[in-house]
This record gives C-alpha cells, sequence and structure tokens, in this order.
C-alpha cells in the first residue's frame, strides 16, 4: 500500500473505507453482501484489499471482536480516543497512516456526529446553532480569528449568531465554502455536490477548485460542486421538514421517495425499476420507517420483500420486479 504522504488511487481508498467499516462491528449482511459485490468486480480491488490485509497484520491479529468493540465507545472523547489506540495498534505506518486519510475514518472523528435516525441540536461556541440530521458529521474549529465548521458528511440547518469580533462564519463541505452573511441556512452534502438554502440573510459561496463565488439570498437555493454553482431556484420548504421529523412529499417519484426514505434506517432499501415511477403524496413521520413503508403498501400496488434482515426490497405487488 501507499506510504505516507502518498496519494492514494481509488482502489486503495475503497478497500481502506471497507476495513474502517468492518472495524466500526456495525456492518450486517447488507453490507457483507456490497463489499463482496465489489470486491470481485475488479481485479484491482482484489489486490487493494489483499494488500491492505498484509499491511493492517498487527490489527487484524487482535482477538475477534476486540476492533469492533472499541469502536462502539460512545460519542465524543471517548471515541476519538479509541480510535487513536486503535490507530496505535495498528503501527505508526502502512495502514494506520492510510486509514486517517479515508473518509470513514475522518467521520468517526468528527467533533459532532448523528447514528442514521438521529437528530441532535447544537449550541455552537459562539452562540450559534446548528440541528444536525441522520448520519450526519461536523468538524468545528472556532478560535480568535474564524468561526469555521466542517460538513463532512450528511445535512445541517444553521442560525448564526452575531459576534462581537466580527469574525466570519464559514462551512467548509466537499464542494467548497459557504459564508454566512447574517444567516439561517441549510447545507445538504450531495454525491458529489453541496445544496444550499436560506431562509434569512444570505450566503456567499465558493466552489471549492476555484470557481466563481455566488451570492445567494434568502428564499434561494442551489447547489454547486467543485468546481461550478448551478442555477438558483426558489426554496423548497419541504426540505426542511425533517427537522421537525417528517419527510413531506408531493407527487414525488417512488424511487425518490425510497432513497429519500433510506436515509433515515439501517441496512439497504432498494426500489424495483418497474414501480419507480409511481407518484407518492403524503406527510410520513421518520420516526417509524417501517410505518412509512407499511402505508405505501397500503396505498399504492407494491410489496415489501426482505433479502435479509437489513435488506428491504420495494417491489410491484405482483412479484415481478
Amino acid at each position: 500500500m501507499a506510504e505516507p504522504g502518498v496519494a492514494l488511487d481509488a482502489a486503495q481508498r475503497a478497500a481502506l473505507q471497507w476495513q474502517v467499516c468492518f472495524w466500526s462491528g456495525e456492518a450486517g449482511e447488507a453490507e457483507q453482501r456490497a463489499f463482496e459485490a465489489w470486491l470481485a468486480a475488479d481485479e484491482a480491488h482484489r489486490r487493494a484489499w489483499e494488500r491492505l490485509q498484509r499491511a493492517g497484520g498487527r490489527l487484524q491479529a487482535l482477538p475477534g471482536g476486540v476492533a469492533g468493540t472499541v469502536l462502539r465507545a460512545t460519542a465524543g472523547g471517548g471515541r476519538r480516543r479509541a480510535l487513536r489506540a486503535l490507530l496505535l495498534l495498528a503501527g505508526a505506518g502502512g495502514a494506520a497512516s492510510l486509514v486517517r486519510e479515508t473518509p470513514a475514518w475522518q467521520l468517526a472523528r468528527a467533533d459532532e456526529r448523528t447514528a442514521t435516525g438521529e437528530r441532535r441540536d447544537l449550541l455552537l461556541p459562539d452562540g450559534s446553532r446548528a440541528t444536525l440530521n441522520t448520519a450526519s458529521a461536523l468538524d468545528l474549529r472556532f478560535d480568535a480569528s474564524q468561526r469555521l465548521a466542517r460538513l463532512l458528511a450528511g445535512e445541517v440547518f444553521i442560525t448564526t449568531a452575531a459576534d462581537a469580533a466580527h469574525r466570519p462564519f464559514v462551512v467548509e463541505t466537499p464542494a467548497g465554502r459557504v459564508q454566512a452573511l447574517g444567516t439561517r441556512f441549510a447545507l445538504r452534502c450531495l454525491d458529489a455536490a453541496t445544496r444550499v438554502q436560506v431562509f434569512e440573510g444570505a450566503v456567499e459561496l465558493r466552489p471549492r477548485d476555484g470557481g466563481v463565488a455566488r451570492r445567494l439570498d434568502a428564499g434561494g437555493q442551489l447547489s454547486f460542486d467543485a468546481t461550478a454553482v448551478g442555477a438558483p431556484e426558489p426554496l423548497d420548504e419541504a426540505a426542511t421538514a425533517w427537522m421537525r421529523g417528517l419527510l413531506v412529499a408531493e407527487r414525488m417519484r417512488l424511487d425518490d421517495f425510497v432513497a429519500e426514505l433510506s436515509r433515515y434506517r439501517r441496512g439497504v432499501l432498494r426500489c424495483a425499476p418497474t414501480v419507480a415511477g409511481l407518484r407518492v403524496s403524503g406527510v410520513f413521520p421518520l420516526a417509524d420507517t417501517d410505518a412509512v413503508l407499511r402505508s405505501l403498501v397500503r396505498a399504492l400496488p407494491l410489496r415489501i420483500t426482505r433479502a435479509t434482515r437489513w435488506w428491504l426490497n420495494v417491489e410491484p405487488a405482483g412479484g415481478r420486479a
């Protein structure tokens, strides 16, 4: 595997993310099946995995379950201390140095994080307030010159407080930087972009790789990636219904609805292509995703099948997916 400071290729990064997933002790049957599919998809995947296992031999030799037990430590300082201990067990170089570069490891060490289905309100050091949505992670870097939050994954709603020192309030995401201008705003990390919604005040956003900065005022939303900013659109107020524990749909495609619902439940939830275009409308409680699925079956010609304990499929009622 690569030495410290050497860029990792896609297969190496994926192998490390899978390793951290297994170290977490939370991988179920669905994750195991997905890993096996990834491993079989490309010989480069298998080579990267085998090299990682050789590099991390010291950790792999630990008694069964030790790594998972350590990583299931409580959130916050205890979890971070446990993660540092695992790095020491893995060794100063090799796998340990590479794991530090993986997104999965960075998420596990975030200052603030939520589990799947969890929502958390935060009071930030400057008096600003933030609400983290499901499976989200936020790092905070507040000092004498800056108020910096890094949204590593997921979604956050922020209400900024006035600052006597006039320090800028900036949120970094994988796509770039968003500076608040007296603001209530929300950010969500998408696959390769960030969605920004402004409810009060304005923000200035700048793509990571040097695109042109753009101001977005209250009542608007847009998405931007590392190189470009999309066109602004009217604000979708329903997109923050999650803060009230709700999922609001108005003639939403079923595949989009299932993808959104899957963010709030552990395991895998899939929609068969043959029913993807059905439309869903309603207000659904996110605290009970099983009840939401039952309501879909009552309202639409659907059935729910179970591949494993953690893998559900939404299929046509007639049984032909």
